[in-house]
């Protein structure tokens, strides 16, 4: 069965950011959850490095082809499980794409790619260090203007990179989106640049962003 990773990143009204937890507090206890087991262990591997395992290895019938490692693999069930879909989640989630721009508009950012996601792909692009700079949890996250413009300067020396670290940021991202999922052409300059425009139209204008990842 074919699958398409979306990862959205869009600005909302700060009274909204600061008040949907508390709407839908109700539903927590709806949907309780665990953690998938060996998730704190896989975390610190991220953590540190991924004891320097390849995420890819050639395939060698044909070089041109990228597959997935035992590591790769590992971490995109990682990141999949790292914001599981709860009652109250979902809710917020759902509240939280009512309130942004309409897509092409400034103040929203959506990348969909096909069997990977988008933010996986990120993560892996940046490696554990930079994607840690990064607001919120493995891509997801809603914060207030106030929370905006203080993870703004983190968010800009993750991503406003250039030259050879740029180079090296987007082929990982490459590799991912085709070894990974089926997405070859797939933009990876928008993983960098998008997510950091929102940020930035959000702090000037005063406004939360939200955002998280879905399967379709």
């Amino acid at each position: 069965m074919s699958s398409t990773g979306m990862w959205v990143v869009g600005a909302v009204p700060d009274r909204a950011a600061v008040s949907l937890p508390d709407e839908f507090v109700h539903l927590v206890a709806e949907g309780a959850f665990r953690r998938p087991e060996g998730f704190a262990e896989t975390l610190a591997w991220w953590s540190e490095g991924c004891a320097g395992e390849p995420f890819f290895a050639r395939d060698g019938s044909d070089p041109a082809v990228l597959l997935p490692t035992a590591a790769g693999r590992r971490f995109a069930d990682f990141v999949h499980g790292a914001n599981p879909e709860t009652a109250a989640t979902e809710a917020i989630r759902d509240a939280s794409l009512e309130l942004m721009p309409a897509e092409g508009s400034a103040g929203v950012f959506c990348a969909v790619a096909r069997k990977a996601s988008p933010v996986a792909a990120l993560y892996y692009g940046l490696g554990a260090e930079a994607a840690g700079l990064l607001p919120g949890w493995f891509g997801d996250f809603l914060l207030p203007a106030d929370d905006v413009r203080a993870a703004l300067p983190d968010a800009e020396r993750a991503l406003r990179i250039d030259g050879e670290r740029r180079a090296v940021v987007l082929g990982r991202i490459g590799d991912w989106m085709t070894g990974m999922g089926d997405a070859p052409g797939f933009a990876a300059e928008e993983l960098l640049d998008g997510p950091l425009e929102v940020l930035r139209h959000a702090a000037e204008a005063g406004l939360g962003v939200a955002a998280f990842s879905r399967w379709y």
